[in-house]
């Protein structure tokens, strides 16, 4: 249950924010988890843009099954 959704990678620092302002994480350890797919990295860079008050250039689907 530690590791589920909201609390990967751990409790307090999901949705790709880290406990230092501006340091965000996207790697295989956060939600929706490891692999090749590159979510993560793309759920951050979202994060990211959203912070930045800039528009949203991360394609949607883009090579989704």
């Amino acid at each position: 249950m530690d590791q589920l959704l909201f609390n990967r990678p751990v409790p307090g620092y999901a949705q790709y924010r880290g406990p230092v302002d501006g340091l965000y994480m996207c790697g295989s350890s956060t939600h929706p988890g490891g692999g090749v797919m590159a979510a993560p990295g793309a759920n951050a860079a979202r994060e990211i843009l959203s912070d930045l008050k800039r528009p949203n250039t991360v394609p949607e689907n883009f090579g989704d099954d």
